[in-house]
């Protein structure tokens, strides 16, 4: 069996929230992440998609557990030579205002031994602004331009993307996400992206990992989502409880169902008109996260 290139072991991670509270995020938590790879980190504000990636960049120290890129666990003495391989896109209030967007480039090439410098030109000639402009001249599109070619174009290894493109347009969101995808293809490169833009990313990953209160509560495939699930829509919904039902759909007349064939079988017993239906991606984002 294949090394994992990230793996995490009993994790347990929180935070002040006050003088005499404490916000407990991650308790004994454990992931396994393979080489070359998709992966949709999912849940809504506060489930601890952020707090997880930047244990994994070292931006927080954790309070317990063990974090392994490689094979190799990542200390607060080592974590450096292994940031060669992770990179990140930065958000745009955390860059120096007076940089140009050349000198950010020219520092990450120094920075990283595995620059891809026809990617540079490739995401250059797409833009529309003057890179030796300050980085606050720039729009917020253009801005999203320069943190994404330095994302990119180190050639990471992991690639971890926190609500990468919220702000870009159609087209540029199109392009960064293509490159992705190429980048997966010729370097066996594994990314992660935590978003909320579902649909966005519902075509692209190889499997979608949902987080709620800093636990795993589902890990699946898109494919294996649309078959394993079933979503019931019906006039109303009963009072009592419908076997199989996993989740009822807010604002809606609808649930899901993990056992759809137990579902359908008490619906019928009940006298209960339905309609079975494949679930879309944001049912199951409901019913998950």
């Amino acid at each position: 069996m294949s090394v994992p290139i990230l793996a995490i072991e009993h994790l347990t991670q929180s935070y002040r929230s006050g003088w005499f509270q404490t916000h407990q995020v991650f308790d004994d938590f454990s992931l396994e992440l393979e080489k070359g790879r998709i992966y949709a980190l999912l849940g809504r504000n506060g489930a601890g998609k952020t707090t997880l990636l930047n244990c994994i960049l070292g931006l927080i120290r954790t309070k317990a557990g063990t974090i392994s890129f490689n094979g190799e666990k990542m200390t607060h003495w080592n974590i450096h030579r292994h940031l060669d391989k992770i990179t990140s896109v930065p958000s745009a209030w955390e860059m120096f205002p007076r940089l140009t967007a050349d000198a950010y480039m020219s520092h990450y090439r120094e920075l990283f031994s595995n620059w891809d410098e026809e990617l540079e030109e490739r995401i250059r000639k797409l833009s529309d602004f003057d890179w030796g402009r300050s980085f606050r001249e720039l729009s917020t599109g253009q801005k999203m331009q320069v943190l994404q070619a330095l994302a990119l174009c180190p050639c990471p290894e992991l690639l971890i993307l926190d609500e990468p493109l919220g702000v870009t347009d159609p087209v540029i969101r199109k392009y960064f996400y293509r490159n992705l995808i190429d980048t997966v293809a010729s370097r066996e490169t594994t990314i992660v992206i935590a978003t909320h833009l579902i649909q966005e990313v519902a075509n692209m990953f190889d499997e979608a990992i949902f987080l709620k209160r800093g636990r795993i509560t589902l890990r699946s495939g898109a494919d294996a989502m649309l078959t394993d699930y079933a979503r019931f829509s019906m006039k109303q919904l009963p009072d009592t409880g419908i076997a199989g039902e996993q989740a009822r759909l807010l604002g809606e007349s609808a649930l899901l169902s993990d056992h759809p064939d137990e579902t359908e079988a008490d619906l019928k017993a009940k006298n209960l008109e339905y309609t079975r239906e494949t679930p879309n991606i944001e049912d199951i984002f409901e019913a998950f996260a």
